[in-house]
């Protein structure tokens, strides 16, 4: 059985390691195979190395920096020495927005109209609903490997199942995945008590009891940004993470610190957010909350044994949270004591809004519960252990947004981000500017002073790049890089949105089918869309329905 190292005093010693022997690391003369160590400096000096952080289904107020109670100290630290991006699109879920950004172009386009795979007839046999990145767009890894860069991945991929749809196919030197993204403490998958899915370059492993994601992913990048570190390429260390998606799951040493801090439940604890928010200048002074009515049922009406095992799901939750931004501190500290901090463009994301679902009741996790799970108090969130935390702990991570993860409410799509690179970026700023997952693409090429290759690419026709640099936005050459007559949509299994400037269309998949309908909102007054303009603003409805359906016909959607 394959066996992940979980004692930190492997990192420890590494630094150790580097620090004795960084003169010599450095100097080091790679093979005339893979360049000159004259070219190979000339180049790393000239382009950063890049990482890219994405956690997963992480809420917009999650974060210290965007006014959580959560400590995050080392996330909060890298964004205030850089530029927060405080209008930042997502899709809906984890494998559209995925697709976009190894893409640069629609999901739809991309391959990822639909998760998983084609399920209704008129999807089948569509290019845009295989439910995998497709070969119709050129991998982000694959021009940033031709152009030079070593490429990892380590974290969840999501973008394929298959070895000849992986990311070593698409352009990664090296990978150390989670397949389907939803397993964290120990070795079971998120279907039930069975071996999760792993796969360390194109080989399927297993891992043991004592592994943790947060800490393997970041272990397995630094092990691989070591290991090649001689060739002194500059490098894209893509650390995709899974926390804190569902199950909750956290090392009881984790979850301890959090005990008793959740008390006052839910509605409490939005309050607290939303008067954050405002006080750091994130939403307008005057802005109102939106109606404690959505948390139902409301903290007082539960009974205290449900209030005990309510209070115990955010304790995880922000277990996972914390030690996400733990690891990344790690991590930072690695790039540090090897020198390549000063020379890392850093960008941090959430893949979508928070998590509102309950999965863990469904029938076939269900079936498990009192057999091979373990679902009391005190044992909840260890790996034998499948709880999520519901739509009301998610309608505080989303604050001050509506809605969740998978709708096209700001609560799904608008995320939290920053970008941190000061010989570029002046520390202390934030932008407005809307940038959207989609623009990563340009940004990271036009960095590593890469090109797109147009219209062909290893002899197949490829689709060109929709999004745009933010570079003129992060750099403080421009306020906008979208001009406010451009089209932003999305759609994934009936959930709708499109956005024109501050005029933002969405429709509501969730209601009952009879009461599914479009509605009309202005961002500019009302970024928390209460206010449906749909029947007093007739013909901006129109304009907007009309927007719906070029968007649809320009990237192939099928609703």
């Amino acid at each position: 059985m394959f066996r992940i190292p979980c004692n930190m005093a492997l990192l420890v010693a590494l630094f150790f390691l580097v620090a004795c022997n960084q003169e010599n690391t450095v100097s080091t003369v790679p093979d005339k195979s893979e360049t000159t160590s004259a070219n190979a400096t000339s180049e790393k000096a000239e382009r950063p190395n890049i990482l890219f952080i994405l956690a997963d289904d992480l809420g917009f107020s999650d974060m210290g920096i965007y006014g959580g109670e959560i400590p995050t100290p080392n996330l909060d630290t890298l964004a205030k020495g850089g530029m927060m991006l405080t209008n930042f699109y997502s899709g809906q879920t984890c494998s559209p927005t995925r697709s976009m950004l190894m893409s640069g172009t629609d999901n739809h386009l991309a391959g990822v109209g639909v998760m998983g795979g084609p399920s209704r007839e008129d999807h089948k046999d569509k290019p845009g609903y295989v439910g995998y990145l497709n070969f119709r767009v050129v991998s982000l890894a694959d021009i940033l490997r031709d152009a030079g860069y070593n490429t990892y991945i380590t974290g969840k991929w999501h973008l394929g199942m298959d070895v000849e749809n992986g990311p070593v196919a698409r352009g990664f030197r090296r990978a150390f995945i989670s397949l389907d993204g939803a397993a964290h403490l120990g070795k079971w998958d998120w279907r039930g008590p069975q071996p999760a899915n792993y796969r360390d370059g194109e080989t399927q492993m297993q891992v043991d009891d004592d592994f943790y994601s947060t800490r393997v992913y970041t272990e397995k990048m630094i092990e691989y940004i070591e290991n090649d570190r001689k060739e002194n390429k500059p490098f894209f260390a893509y650390l995709a993470y899974t926390a804190p998606h569902w199950p909750l799951q956290a090392p009881d040493e984790s979850i301890a610190r959090f005990k008793g801090k959740y008390d006052k439940g839910y509605q409490a604890l939005y309050e607290e957010r939303f008067n954050r928010l405002k006080k750091m200048g994130l939403i307008k002074p005057d802005a109102k909350p939106i109606s404690n009515e959505r948390f139902q049922p409301a903290w007082d009406a539960l009974s205290d044994e449900e209030k005990k095992i309510e209070r115990r799901k955010m304790e995880i939750y922000a277990a996972m949270v914390s030690d996400l931004d733990t690891y990344i501190g790690r991590f930072i500290d690695y790039l540090k004591s090897i020198n390549e901090y000063d020379n890392t463009f850093i960008m941090f994301m959430s893949d979508n809004g928070a998590e509102s679902s309950r999965m863990d009741l469904a029938p076939f996790i269900a079936d498990h519960v009192g057999k091979e799970y373990d679902h009391s108090l005190e044992n909840l969130g260890r790996g034998n252990t499948y709880v999520m935390y519901g739509k009301n702990w998610a309608s505080v991570s989303a604050a001050p947004f509506f809605r969740h993860k998978a709708t096209g409410f700001e609560g799904g799509v608008h995320v939290p981000a920053f970008v941190h690179y000061p010989k570029m970026v002046k520390a202390g700023t934030s932008s407005n500017g809307m940038g959207h997952v989609m623009d990563v693409y340009p940004t990271l090429l036009e960095l590593a002073k890469a090109k797109h290759p147009g219209t062909s690419y290893r002899g197949q026709e490829v689709l060109p790049v929709k999004g745009k640099s933010l570079i003129p936005l992060i750099t403080g050459q421009a306020n906008e890089i979208h001009e406010k007559k451009n089209i932003h949509g999305w759609e994934l299994h009936g959930h709708r949105g499109i956005r024109q400037g501050d005029w933002k269309l969405v429709w509501d998949q969730a209601l009952p089918e009879n009461e599914r309908r479009w509605s009309l909102y202005n961002l500019a007054e009302d970024p928390f869309e209460q206010n449906d303009l749909s029947k007093t603003m007739s013909e901006k409805y129109k304009e907007m329905i009309a927007n719906w359906d070029i968007y649809a016909q320009e990237n192939g959607v099928i609703y």
